[in-house]
């Protein structure tokens, strides 16, 4: 994976012309807020997340880098539940509907800034990706997320997110497939508590031995 570290730096708020504030709830470098607006298209090839444990069942999906809270490694989000809600299309603005569904999904892989840069590419100097949204949400489409939230004959959307406990969300977790996988348990308090933790770096001894960094990396997401 070709992911540029964030910096590890400590930002009270970040300002942003057209989408108000979006507040860093901890230090750290990663932006990670329970709610707010957010982009999602969706992906192929969910079976090796970032996180480690794939679901057996239940709609998943990764989650940009800057909220995720690595690099390479598992960060913060998880394993942690979110509602999601389509509410327009980036490229048609007068579309008017049908909008899509409201779906819960878990976070189990990350959407990393290379390569992905259109959607997944906020930074700490530049939080916002390229349709000025915070947060973007790649559905997994193996898991039935991303036919369960867009609208027919769209991949990609512009929306609202709100994290939940997991106990909203129907599915179940599979096997860890390496050392040092994490998901945030269900009952997991949500943001701005802490459950896996921020990772910096990826895990280069799991790596090492599983033979499987290549394979973490999602799919460049679809326009």
């Amino acid at each position: 994976m070709k992911s540029a570290l964030i910096a590890l730096v400590s930002l009270s708020a970040l300002a942003v012309a057209s989408h108000g504030v979006v507040h860093q709830h901890r230090s750290g470098g990663w932006v990670q807020n329970p709610s707010g607006q957010a982009s999602f298209t969706e992906y192929s090839g969910c079976g090796t997340p970032s996180c480690g444990i794939s679901m057996t069942s239940g709609y998943t999906a990764a989650i940009n880098e800057l909220t995720f809270g690595s690099a390479q490694s598992y960060g913060d989000a998880c394993g942690r539940c979110f509602n999601i809600t389509p509410t327009s299309d980036p490229y048609t603005p007068s579309y008017t509907g049908p909008m899509g569904n409201t779906i819960t999904v878990r976070v189990s892989n990350l959407c990393p800034v290379a390569g992905n840069e259109e959607w997944c590419g906020q930074t700490v100097s530049h939080p916002l990706n390229q349709f000025n949204m915070p947060v973007h949400f790649d559905l997994c489409e193996d898991s039935g997320a991303a036919a369960a939230f867009f609208p027919s004959g769209r991949g990609a959307m512009l929306g609202t997110y709100q994290e939940v406990l997991c106990t909203e969300w129907k599915g179940s977790e599979g096997s860890p497939l390496w050392n040092g996988a994490c998901m945030a348990p269900v009952n997991a308090p949500l943001w701005p508590s802490v459950a896996c933790g921020n990772e910096g770096m990826k895990h280069s001894l799991d790596c090492a031995v599983m033979l499987m960094c290549a394979l973490r990396n999602p799919a460049p997401v679809s326009g």
